[in-house]
């Protein structure tokens, strides 16, 4: 085990050395393809496709993004593996990309979000050879991005793209079973409810090792317990506001052309985007931390999958036939 560890973190090593040759000429390029593997962005694709291109595609990329979001944070807090620059010190990480690279490395949560976006998307678009290969490209890239950055190891990345494309293959059968009989969507709403909870109260209890380096913790276990709540927060918001939709409201994408569809999404994107920025700080203000991180998530996740959708119902009932 500690040769294959050692392969990899040579792996890195070579990396970092093709960097410091090339005096980081691609280090622009693979640091912004590694930020389409944040939140920010993978919910803003959703958004697109969810309010005003392809509804069905949209509840897919919603269940595989939000699914993923739980089931990497069970295994980061179930394996407890360090970053790579923890592991080795010779690694030295570009500075930019360690503002997100915080907690446990394994496994990689930005290749999780890139298979669970881009490679949903492939799965949709199959049929279209371009589209599927460049989606299926994109994932790699932004997988390769991690271990070219230096924070994450191969074993991050290629273990996360795997239980990825798993849940591409689960999330898929579920849909189609939800389908195909009546009240199943009640019941898998009430297993992502009870995993929620789960993973809020496994986190919460469980052992973590605590290691120092130089006086300094090097994960802190009280941050680890903290993050599984915006997690279980984004994930039942979420498919809370799926269930309520599907059940009361039943929305379609706008009944309008190209520009009115792009003026629905930018106008749901902006606000989107100011939730995501300000919405936190703002519950913070009256509610202890993880409390606040939850709520603040839950909201965002019911904002994507139901609130702004009512807007987009609201229209076509009252406006897009008239103008038919």
């Amino acid at each position: 085990m500690e040769k294959f560890l050692g392969l990899q973190l040579e792996y890195l090593l070579m990396l970092q050395n093709f960097r410091e040759v090339t005096h980081g000429a691609f280090d622009w390029i693979l640091y912004h393809i590694t930020l389409l593997g944040e939140y920010c962005f993978a919910m803003l694709l959703i958004a697109l496709f969810y309010w005003v291109l392809n509804k069905k595609c949209g509840i897919y990329l919603i269940w595989n993004f939000f699914g993923a979001l739980v089931v990497n944070q069970f295994l980061k807090v179930t394996a407890c593996i360090y970053r790579p620059w923890i592991l080795d010190n010779r690694i030295h990480p570009l500075e930019k990309a360690m503002k997100h690279a915080t907690g446990y490395s394994f496994p990689s949560g930005h290749t999780a979000i890139a298979t669970g976006t881009f490679g949903a998307l492939a799965v949709k678009f199959w049929s279209n050879k371009i589209l599927r290969y460049s989606l299926i490209t994109m994932v790699f890239l932004i997988a390769f991005s991690r271990n070219y950055l230096c924070v994450h190891t191969p074993q991050d990345v290629v273990v996360s793209m795997i239980v990825g494309v798993g849940l591409l293959y689960v999330t898929s059968k579920v849909l189609k079973w939800i389908k195909n009989g009546k009240n199943r969507d009640l019941i898998a709403f009430g297993i992502i409810l009870i995993l929620c909870i789960l993973l809020i109260i496994y986190t919460e209890f469980k052992h973590y090792p605590v290691d120092y380096l130089n006086g300094v913790i090097l994960v802190d276990p009280e941050k680890m317990r903290f993050e599984s709540f915006p997690k279980a927060g984004f994930a039942l918001g979420a498919f809370t506001g799926w269930l309520l939709e599907r059940r009361f409201v039943n929305f379609d994408v706008p009944q309008c052309g190209f520009w009115g569809k792009a003026l629905f999404f930018l106008f749901g994107g902006l606000i989107l985007v100011y939730l995501q920025e300000y919405l936190t700080p703002i519950f913070l203000q009256y509610m202890s931390a993880p409390i606040g991180r939850f709520s603040s998530c839950f909201l965002i996740g019911l904002y994507i999958t139901i609130l702004y959708p009512l807007v987009i119902h609201f229209y076509n009932k009252k406006f897009a036939r008239k103008i038919d």
